[in-house]
């Protein structure tokens, strides 16, 4: 690793076992490092879209959401578009069959423009209206995840921030703040599924989800009925996906089946420009 570091634009890596850190490494001073230290804000990208799974895996345990098979039919938002009615399992899993409005790998913003820009309720308006829905197939893109955070504070309401705060500061026990752009925002559906994190809140994160899991809590259920539920991406190893997303399934906003770890559960995160945790 410390080889690694002092040829490759790797800014940050850890890597935690059994109750503590056995690698911990920044990019040498000569490098990167000047620039670094361990309160630096790492950008999520599209790391946020785990996150968000997270967040709506305890909306669901603390009886906001119904569960996973919930239908999205009480937002007025999306009703007259491809989206109403559909089970959260499909918008959880990127197969709510909209492959015929947004291609993400195509031309990078997507055929509907930049929707980042934009409300889900100005997006849906202009782009989807009257939209029908195709095959449920696998098509990876980040509206999607901005449609499922922002129908988490639509259930959510006025406990959306207490929510966070019970997930991230009493359980997680960020160190710093987390600066997330998922809070805020109006009844137009304006939040977004990012946050900055310095590298051990992003641990701290991960071994939340991690316990989780182990632990058969009700997000630890929540996180194995969506490893149980994912489904094959069938991208045949081309497009953009960088290598260490080029999974063979999808499952819950996470990269699952990694080539070479035949048998493991390993959930996934990975983002724009390198970013990526794996948990095991």
């Amino acid at each position: 690793v410390k080889k690694q570091m002092k040829t490759k634009g790797i800014l940050s890596y850890l890597y935690y076992q059994d109750g503590e850190v056995l690698i911990d490494e920044f990019s040498p001073k000569e490098r990167l490092g000047e620039f670094l230290n361990n309160e630096t804000k790492f950008f999520s990208m599209s790391m946020g879209k785990s996150i968000t799974s997270y967040v709506l895996g305890h909306a669901i345990c603390e009886g906001y959401i119904d569960g996973v098979d919930a239908r999205v039919n009480d937002w007025p938002i999306i009703k007259d578009s491809l989206y109403h009615d559909q089970k959260l399992i499909d918008f959880l899993n990127m197969s709510t069959g909209d492959q015929k409005y947004i291609d993400e790998f195509k031309d990078g913003t997507s055929k509907l423009g930049a929707y980042e820009d934009n409300s889900i309720s100005r997006t849906m308006s202009i782009s989807f209206k009257g939209s029908v829905k195709s095959k449920s197939t696998y098509n990876y893109n980040g509206l999607i995840t901005q449609i499922l955070i922002n129908y988490i504070k639509y259930k959510t309401g006025d406990d959306y921030e207490k929510l966070l705060n019970e997930i991230f500061v009493d359980k997680v026990k960020i160190k710093y703040s987390i600066l997330p752009t998922f809070s805020g925002g109006s009844g137009q559906g304006k939040l977004h599924p990012n946050l900055s994190a310095s590298r051990y809140d992003w641990l701290r994160i991960a071994k939340a989800i991690m316990d989780d899991y182990q632990n058969d809590t009700c997000v630890g259920k929540y996180l194995k009925e969506i490893h149980k539920r994912r489904i094959p991406k069938n991208y045949g190893g081309h497009k953009t996906e960088p290598k260490f997303n080029r999974t063979k399934s999808y499952g819950g906003q996470f990269h699952m089946d990694y080539p070479g770890l035949k048998d493991r559960v390993v959930f996934g995160f990975g983002g724009y420009g390198g970013n990526a945790i794996l948990i095991d």
